[in-house]
């Protein structure tokens, strides 16, 4: 399968704690990184969704949030701290390269203009942002 989201995630599903309509699937990538996803009861039952598989966790990089000056305290699930590898600036938005303190990589786009006023640059410290709802599973 081929996709355009710049952010996938080998990943072992830890846990899935089934609710009414949806599922919080806890997943481990091999270099450490934790993501928790939340999905359709349906989608847990159409893959076969359980604790030990091995997956595929993706999300555009439009959708990762970047925060400064240390884990804020809001509601996303996934607030995972790394360093910016490389910045590649457009004319409206800037795409981050950031490794996770796992060793992870990871995709970001946010406009030139957020860019100026977090002041980030090439080996900032940032904590990248992705809701629960914004992870999709492959199996």
């Amino acid at each position: 399968m081929k996709i355009s989201a710049r952010n996938q995630i080998e990943a072992e599903i830890l846990s899935v704690n089934k609710g009414a309509v949806n599922a919080k699937i806890a997943l481990l990538a091999p270099k450490g990184t934790l993501l928790s996803a939340i999905v359709t009861i349906e989608s847990v039952e159409s893959l076969g969704l359980t604790e030990g598989d091995a997956v595929r966790a993706f999300f555009k990089a439009s959708h990762v949030l970047i925060a400064t000056g240390g884990i804020p305290n809001i509601s996303a699930r996934n607030k995972l701290p790394g360093r910016v590898e490389t910045v590649i600036q457009g004319a409206v938005n800037t795409e981050l390269i950031i490794r996770l303190e796992s060793g992870d990589l990871l995709t970001a786009i946010i406009t030139n203009e957020s860019m100026a006023e977090l002041g980030i640059d090439k080996d900032s410290d940032v904590i990248a942002i992705v809701k629960a709802s914004d992870v999709m599973i492959a199996k």
